[in-house]
């Protein structure tokens, strides 16, 4: 079992990515004119730090197993911290931009690890139940963070704001280093340091179960990526709706999420986690035609379109988290590993339907609506083909 402080430090762990790029957003403008840059090359921060995020990810998760959970952690919070003294020390953009890759090599290794000690420690569906309250946590930690950074700010410059980060990275690290005991397994240790990363990895992607949590997971990851790089031209060039209003919308979208994780928790008290998938699956297929019809027809314009976004973005939590505890329970000797793999393959798949959504220019959000019905189709197929197969043992 894990303590009420482990599982607070794993809260922690989970947020620190989110924390760390959105705290920062408010900071850009303020940025970019101490830098000599434009506001658009300030942004380059940002997509660095997504980079650094998805790359590192595959090199943590196969170190965790070998290395084991604390040590990555450690090392992953020294990086982290060490980014964010640079950051607020840096004379120019290109230090800048060292510094936030490193942050992001060192969240990313926190957090890989931190998914690990949870399979460590827990069952199929307590892990499943612990996955849910760590993605409220982490549900919040983006709704809070921009005001959080702007009240940062007005007691001093934007080098401030990375201030701040390191002194959560402080916090984070005395934590880990006094409360987190190490809880890699001799097998795994054994079996990570028997063979090559590489290998690892191809035993579990040629696994139907893991497989079928990974692409599940990543169609459904996809939604919400789509969500977020579209939703501002969307909902305010193609419909007028307000920067005040855009801001409430967000903020709607993200309670449902925190709310529908909690469902999540309550319901797996009784209910297996491929029990909850498989309706799921049923779910995704009714917002798909409902999607597909929007896309065809904008029927019901600006308030559909609103109340479809808002059921699929609140789904998004229950599949996330019944997904990845499937996926850490297929293998316990790989699960750094497997993290690894379902951070990445999320990202990549979120990613790459962002820029889709993005490229098809068709206007009123159907674009968009398209492109979200596609991933809805994909993560009820994967789910009905394989990840719901009831194959996982209880421990």
């Amino acid at each position: 079992m894990l303590t009420r402080t482990q599982v607070l430090l794993l809260a922690g762990f989970g947020a620190l990515a989110p924390l760390s790029i959105d705290m920062y957003l408010p900071a850009i403008p303020q940025l970019a004119g101490e830098l000599g840059i434009t506001a658009q090359q300030a942004g380059q921060s940002v997509s660095i730090f997504f980079a650094g995020l998805a790359a590192g990810q595959l090199i943590a998760g196969p170190l965790s197993d070998r290395l084991g959970r604390k040590p990555l952690i450690i090392g992953g919070l020294l990086l982290y911290l060490a980014g964010s003294v640079a950051a607020c020390l840096a004379p120019d953009f290109a230090m800048l931009m060292a510094a936030r890759l490193l942050q992001a090599l060192g969240a990313c290794s926190v957090t890989v690890a931190g998914r690990a000690v949870v399979r460590d420690k827990l069952d199929h569906r307590e892990s499943a139940r612990l996955f849910s309250l760590l993605a409220l946590i982490g549900g919040v930690a983006p709704i809070l963070a921009p005001s959080l950074g702007n009240l940062v700010i007005s007691f001093g410059a934007w080098r401030s704001i990375f201030g701040a980060m390191a002194a959560g990275g402080v916090l984070l690290l005395a934590g880990a280093a006094f409360r987190l005991a190490e809880t890699r397994s001799a097998a795994t240790a054994a079996q990570a340091r028997g063979e090559h990363p590489f290998r690892s990895y191809r035993q579990l992607l040629g696994n139907r179960l893991f497989l079928g949590n990974l692409l599940a997971a990543s169609c459904n990851s996809a939604c919400m990526f789509a969500y977020i790089a579209t939703s501002p031209a969307v909902l305010m060039e193609d419909y007028g709706v307000s920067r005040t209003h855009f801001g409430l919308l967000f903020a709607l979208n993200a309670i449902g999420l925190v709310a529908a994780n909690q469902l999540n928790r309550i319901l797996l008290k009784s209910r297996s986690p491929d029990r909850m998938l498989r309706g799921s699956a049923r779910n995704a297929i009714l917002l798909a035609i409902a999607f597909t019809l929007f896309a065809l027809t904008r029927a019901g314009g600006l308030w559909t379109l609103l109340l479809l976004l808002f059921l699929v973005i609140s789904s998004v939590a229950v599949v996330q988290a019944n997904t990845l505890a499937g996926a850490l329970a297929v293998d316990a000797t790989r699960s750094g590993a497997a993290s690894a793999l379902f951070g990445g393959a999320t990202f990549a798949a979120g990613t790459l339907a962002s820029w889709i959504a993005s490229s098809l220019g068709w206007g009123g959000g159907a674009g968009l609506a398209i492109t979200i019905a596609a991933c809805l189709v994909g993560c009820a197929a994967a789910i009905l083909l394989w990840a719901a197969k009831g194959g996982h043992q209880a421990g």
